[in-house]
């Protein structure tokens, strides 16, 4: 019979990383200042001012707000390799402040010799780059590669947030061929989407949360930070 194993899995954007903000975005503003393929860069600026503006009038969710960004952002890097992009993400990882906190938590649960697991819309790329970091593995939002290592610009399989996390979370299961004792197992999120991956551990935990996933967290008597 096969050991289980237990887990820690951790949002990135305001919950391992200090603030509201979003990583995606930043990549974007690291992209432009360089000088990175102008003319896709000022498309990609205007159809997400454009998705902003529905967003404000409530006329598509944040999540579908993200995954539009994300998508943008995708296709402005297409026919390049990661290498030529590896300045661009190293610089967005730098930028962005840890919390301290959370990232001492996980400290701790790798110290209990539970597998860390970064989970997150960020492009898998770029969150790898975090990973190394700041601990554990990457489980974000996959990019199509051509065989000679060229991004298409389309992003593989599911978006890495909302109940998607959960997949890539049962997916990253299945692949190391080891059980999940999911209840007790832990998992720190932010936002209303992280409820699903909440959900689905013994330990959930919410950071720093937004009013509606506070009303969530509380209706669940779940852990506050």
């Amino acid at each position: 019979m096969k050991m289980s194993k237990q887990i820690a899995a951790f949002d990135l954007d305001g919950t391992l990383l200090e603030g509201n903000k979003s990583v995606m975005p930043d990549l974007a503003k690291e992209l432009w200042k360089g000088g990175y393929r102008r003319i896709r860069g000022v498309l990609v600026f205007g159809l997400a001012c454009g998705a902003g503006v529905l967003r404000k009038l409530r006329l598509i969710s944040s999540e579908s707000f993200t995954l539009i960004g994300t998508t943008l952002i995708v296709r402005w890097m297409a026919g390049d390799k990661l290498t030529t992009l590896e300045p661009y993400f190293h610089r967005t990882v730098e930028r962005q402040q840890v919390r301290e906190a959370v990232a001492n938590l996980l400290r701790s649960h790798q110290a209990e010799e539970r597998e860390i697991l970064l989970v997150s819309a960020v492009v898998q790329p770029l969150l790898e780059r975090f990973a190394e970091r700041l601990g554990g593995q990457a489980l974000g939002t996959e990019l199509e590669m051509t065989s000679d290592g060229r991004l298409t610009g389309r992003i593989v399989g599911i978006f890495c947030s909302g109940s998607g996390k959960v997949k890539r979370l049962q997916d990253w299961e299945e692949r190391t061929n080891r059980p999940v004792d999911w209840q007790k197992s832990f998992a720190y999120g932010d936002t209303l989407p992280d409820r699903f991956m909440l959900e689905s551990v013994g330990y959930p935990v919410a950071v720093s949360p937004t009013p509606d996933f506070l009303a969530e967290a509380k209706r669940h008597g779940w852990k506050i930070l």
